[in-house]
């Protein structure tokens, strides 16, 4: 019999708190950096239902856990049971990962920073250029602030309810000191260039959806970088349309790894260098891609 001695009583426990949360890739990510970078800790998928966030996070806090992700639908939810927030999830109004503090936990906001270095490590600078976001929710709001804190020229915020993309213009307009615009689709192709197109809508999601809110596929003749947040299919229709138009297109599981590789840097007080996480991001697109992902 194999004897399994990973696991003792200086490793640090941390997990992912959602619902659902089975099929997070989350586990495999973060405990493949903790193995790379030669850290004692587990981290696991635990399901929390809406309404008992606090309950969980007090119980976790009182079993020694070190740090969670937070994904759907807590993102919101949990800002209310934390001790402390971090300035730039307060502008987001949204965490997605905790660290133990003292009597709790603070809140941090990693997705920016994972689409910030996914643009840092493809080479795409935006300050003083123009980017595009589509969509208007929660994840829209954080790509728009990293444009924001990047130091874009200008912002784009574009949703089929203009509404919504005037509340993210409005919470941008108090600190950003660039142009911002909230605009329907029907205004997208007026828009004479961009030098960044980031796509947060759920548009062409799944496997054999064709479907994509860039109707018009010679827009992206005016645009050389294309981020889709959505990674299944692994290339969306948003993405295949601009690659067609000559356009860089790269998919969103680079900001999944990057925003799980700054999560596991706020736990530990560490930095990753770009090249250790190329090379983490990389090998899980192998893994993720070679039909282990439990798709």
């Amino acid at each position: 019999m194999e004897i399994n001695d990973i696991y003792n009583g200086k490793t640090r426990a941390y997990g992912i708190i959602g619902n659902p949360v089975e099929h997070s890739f989350s586990p495999v990510l973060q405990n493949t950096i903790a193995k790379k970078m030669g850290i004692n800790m587990a981290y696991l998928p635990f399901t929390v239902e809406k309404g008992s966030v606090k309950k969980a996070l007090e119980g976790a806090y009182l079993l020694g856990f070190d740090g969670f992700n937070v994904t759907v639908p807590h993102k919101v939810e949990v800002i209310e049971s934390l001790k402390d927030i971090d300035p730039l999830a307060e502008k987001i109004g949204a965490v997605n990962t905790l660290k133990k503090v003292e009597n709790g936990y603070k809140g941090y906001n990693t997705d920016i920073l994972g689409l910030g270095k996914c643009l840092d490590i493809e080479g795409v600078e935006i300050k003083d250029k123009t980017v595009i976001v589509l969509g208007a929710g929660g994840a829209a709001k954080a790509a728009a602030v990293m444009a924001a804190v990047k130091e874009a020229a200008e912002i784009y915020i574009v949703n089929r309810t203009v509404e919504k993309a005037e509340n993210i213009k409005k919470s941008l307009e108090k600190y950003y000191k660039g142009k911002v615009y909230a605009i329907g689709y029907d205004a997208l192709y007026n828009i004479e260039k961009a030098d960044c197109l980031i796509n947060t809508t759920s548009a062409g999601m799944g496997d054999g959806n064709t479907y994509s809110v860039v109707e018009d596929k010679t827009f992206f003749k005016k645009v050389p970088f294309v981020v889709d947040i959505v990674y299944v299919p692994w290339e969306t229709q948003i993405m295949k349309d601009a690659s067609e138009m000559g356009t860089r297109a790269v998919n969103g599981f680079a900001m999944l790894i990057y925003q799980g590789i700054a999560s596991f840097e706020i736990w530990h007080d560490i930095s990753i260098d770009n090249e250790t996480a190329k090379e983490i991001k990389e090998s899980l697109e192998k893994y993720y891609n070679g039909g282990k992902n439990g798709r």
